[in-house]
């Protein structure tokens, strides 16, 4: 059995296709029949130092339970410390460049990009997906987000999903917490009062899926919605309530009439997600706003997204994590930095 003991930071190691990955009290450690070879002769169920591992070998009768006995495990980070941080950009600095064609057919990427630099959209979307983490990360931490990452780039070889939408790697301090990566396939809608029903041609799941059987840690579909607004009649009464004291006090606003169209798409898109993902998938339904060329107009305010938290997957790649871990240190200008915390 494992001991709850702190985790001594390791360098990435790549681990053959033939072999499983199990966490140790002190990291990532192969197992199978190479690390046999290399530990041999062990006791079953027990636990020996082999260099910077604790390699657990496992009785061959456990072997076949295993994906669902790493779920119950507090597995430890996987990190790797950066060699160098890049500045993160200052609100008001450029952070990508858009062809105005992109904008004018409300393209994916364009959506993509409106969604993630609105920070206050993205990361409540981002408490949805990471609700036990994102509550207890520390100063100094947040995401690094790249959207189109070629899937062929961590994983050669590979050619579906042809990219991943949205890669999103936490950091703390100079430290990547690559076990808490997550890949989020993304989908627009683009609806309207007439059309309230509009739907992507696929949900989805499928691209989902086949990130999860690539072994991203964590998994997610987000519908990013646009629309036009509902006619005045259409609009319903809203209620307000305002804060005016720091212990919490409020006090009732006199009700004023909105537009609810926002929140009724984002229900009806949520709602066909849950219907068709597995539970371990995490969902976002999060709306954009008005249908035109400007996505990246904040003056309609922001409407909190719906989401359905994101579940460990029991087949995280170490591998793959590894080449995620290159790819950032190789490319870190290509990832946008989302802190936590507002900067001092």
């Amino acid at each position: 059995m494992l001991r709850n003991r702190p985790t001594r930071r390791v360098g990435l190691r790549t681990v053959s296709a033939s072999s499983s990955v199990i966490a140790s009290s002190s990291g990532w450690a192969p197992t199978g029949s190479d690390a046999r070879r290399k530990m041999a002769p062990v006791s079953k169920g027990t636990k020996k130092r082999s260099g910077r591992f604790h390699i657990l070998v496992l009785p061959s009768e456990c072997t076949a339970n295993l994906p669902r006995m790493l779920a119950f495990l507090s597995i430890p980070p996987m990190r790797y410390r950066l060699t160098n941080r890049a500045r993160p950009l200052q609100d008001g600095e450029p952070a990508f460049a858009i062809p105005v064609k992109m904008l004018r057919h409300r393209h994916e990427l364009a959506a993509t990009i409106s969604f993630i630099t609105r920070r206050k959209l993205f990361g409540l979307s981002y408490w949805g997906l990471q609700p036990g983490y994102f509550d207890r990360i520390p100063q100094d931490s947040g995401v690094l987000v790249r959207p189109a990452v070629p899937i062929a780039e961590l994983v050669p070889g590979a050619t579906f999903p042809g990219d991943i939408d949205l890669l999103i790697v936490p950091y703390e301090g100079n430290e990547l917490v690559l076990d808490r990566t997550i890949a989020i396939e993304i989908k627009i809608v683009r609806a309207s009062f007439a059309k309230q029903g509009k739907s992507p041609n696929d949900f989805g799941v499928t691209q989902a899926t086949a990130l999860q059987k690539l072994g991203f840690p964590y998994v997610a579909i987000a519908h990013l919605i646009v629309s036009d607004q509902s006619p005045r009649e259409a609009w319903r009464p809203a209620g307000l309530v305002r804060i005016i004291g720091p212990d919490g006090l409020a006090e009732q606003l006199p009700d004023i009439e909105t537009d609810w169209l926002p929140a009724d798409l984002m229900e009806r898109s949520f709602g066909r997600m849950q219907a068709t993902a597995p539970e371990p998938i995490g969902l976002v339904a999060a709306y954009l706003g008005p249908n035109d060329e400007n996505l990246f107009d904040v003056a309609h305010g922001t409407w909190f997204p719906l989401c359905r938290a994101a579940q460990s997957g029991a087949k995280s790649n170490s591998a793959l994590l590894a080449a995620v871990a290159a790819l950032v240190e190789r490319r870190q200008d290509y990832f946008l930095d989302n802190p936590r915390y507002d900067p001092a």
